[in-house]
């Protein structure tokens, strides 16, 4: 019987549906969307925080004034909130402790919607290990779990280096069985088959339920001959995944070598069932190699992008890092119990009276200490509420007086917001309590500036591809932030006589 041939190499990309196929560039892919997002999250909840600073930082300075009996120079109060804003500068604190602190200390001035987004940032942070975690499983992507090892040994462009760390990696994990299956298949090449078996044997051990293992060993059964075996092995492969044609395939393949060729001929016409394109591509190959040819498989992607986010040192590093460069101050496992803190201080000082803090009226703009909310939440002085109350018809002197002056601020507040819009979309939002709209236009700005700075590329796949849109994705950034600020000039926060 004629000794067959494995079918398995890295070929080149002609499309974009073949390079999905592949580990490195899917895992760089999926990479740099994870970053993408994360990035532009982070830089978002910084930019909210900003704003929130630009927009209450006048209600602390009048409080501190108040609380000094205005003995207090206007640069010493200055000196005081600016001290009081950057306190976590003094513990070498990440980005994120300025933001939490942030949120803190306005605590008492923000609205409603303004505190949900408190509260979405800090369960960010009770994410935040788990989050740093999976970043990091796509950042050292080839270094760990002889991924990258796996990977080029089973498309054939492995080194001996390669081989002899999937050897000593399969000597200290005996319980993975994936390096056990691809080592396999390197032996099968040296025609070391009856080691090849071993490891395959052992590898079903530990995932008896594999079809892919049991074709690999039905491969290597058919060239030492034990057809019986081989023929078994490979209708068990069939059994556990009856859809896959490689399966129908292979053991056509062994019957024709043992030419039981009315056996061939139906597992041929199976496998041509299932997927005729394919079958008939094996065929040119075998065709063209003059052998018949076993077909092995390629470890699946998904899989490959699960093993790389099992723990180990080079991840754990990877992850620490990462965290500590947004957060610090501390380890990353106590990022819960941070959260959990910071839920129990804001709720803490959700006790002080409101009226310790100042407000701004949403429809004069006067500072007020005790007053109502609007139907949407917002503050509204005690003037504004009993005017809201009165029928027009009621109206006298003062209340026309009144209602002069909430024109007249309208006019004012239009007219500065949509400058701070134009500086920063989404500033004029906030600081006009269109905190949805504001977010949304931060949001859509941080993603355009990630594009324009990363071109969308953090992570770069270890095979080379030839797949390069970096470009486009900096031309997109581009056209991004010129249509947010377009949006913001042509759509401002408020309008005229609103």
């Amino acid at each position: 019987m004629p000794t067959a041939a494995i079918l398995t190499d890295i070929q080149s990309f002609s499309s974009l549906k073949e390079l999905f196929g592949y580990w490195p560039f899917v895992a760089a892919l999926l990479g740099n969307g994870y970053f993408f997002v994360i990035i532009t999250t982070v830089l978002t909840f910084v930019l909210i925080g900003a704003c929130l600073l630009a927009k209450y930082i006048p209600h602390i300075l009048n409080d501190l004034s108040i609380g000094t009996n205005n003995e207090l120079p206007p640069f010493g109060l200055k000196l005081w909130v600016a001290l009081i804003v950057l306190v976590p500068v003094f513990f070498d604190a990440g980005i994120l402790w300025f933001v939490l602190w942030w949120f803190i200390v306005l605590w008492g001035y923000l609205n409603v919607i303004e505190r949900r987004i408190a509260f979405v940032f800090i369960s960010m942070i009770f994410m935040s290990s788990w989050i740093s975690h999976v970043g990091a499983g796509f950042m050292t992507y080839s270094q760990t779990g002889v991924n990258r090892e796996m990977f080029s040994l089973g498309h054939a462009v492995g080194t001996p280096g390669d081989s002899i760390a999937l050897v000593s990696w399969i000597k200290g994990d005996t319980a993975d069985a994936e390096p056990m299956n691809i080592q396999a298949l390197a032996e099968i090449k040296k025609g070391n088959r009856q080691e090849a078996v071993s490891l395959l044997s052992r590898a079903l051990d530990l995932e008896p339920n594999n079809n892919r293992y049991y074709n690999h060993l039905g491969i290597t059964l058919a060239g030492m001959g034990r057809n019986n075996e081989a023929i078994k092995a490979f209708q068990n492969a069939i059994t556990l995944e009856p859809g896959n044609a490689v399966y129908h395939y292979n053991l056509s393949r062994l019957h024709q070598a043992a030419y039981n060729l009315y056996e061939a001929e139906q597992s041929i016409q199976k496998a041509s069932k299932i997927d005729p394109a394919r079958v008939r591509v094996f065929l040119n190959q075998e065709e063209q190699a003059h052998d018949y040819s076993y077909i092995s498989e390629h470890i699946p992607v998904m899989r490959q992008v699960a093993r790389q986010m099992r723990p180990s040192g080079e991840l754990t590093l990877a992850a620490d890092a990462m965290w500590n460069s947004v957060l610090g101050l501390f380890q990353r496992n106590k990022a819960m119990y941070i959260s959990l803190v910071a839920f129990l201080v804001l709720f803490l000082l959700g006790h002080i009276p409101e009226e310790k803090f100042t407000k701004r009226c949403s429809r004069c703009g006067n500072l007020y200490y005790v007053g109502k909310t609007s139907g949407s939440g917002y503050p509204m002085c005690l003037q504004c509420h009993w005017l809201e109350t009165k029928a027009k018809k009621q109206m006298n002197s003062v209340q026309t007086g009144k209602a002069e002056e909430i024109k007249q601020y309208r006019v004012r507040n239009a007219a500065r917001t949509q400058k701070l819009e134009l500086i920063l979309p989404g500033l004029g939002s906030i600081v006009a309590n269109k905190a949805p709209k504001g977010i949304f236009r931060l949001t859509m700005f941080s993603a355009g500036l990630v594009l324009v700075v990363t071109g969308g590329r953090v992570l770069s796949s270890f095979i080379p591809t030839g797949f390069d849109i970096t470009g486009l994705l900096r031309i997109t950034g581009i056209i991004v932030l010129g249509l947010i600020y377009f949006r913001s000039y042509k759509s401002p926060p408020v309008k005229y006589g609103a």
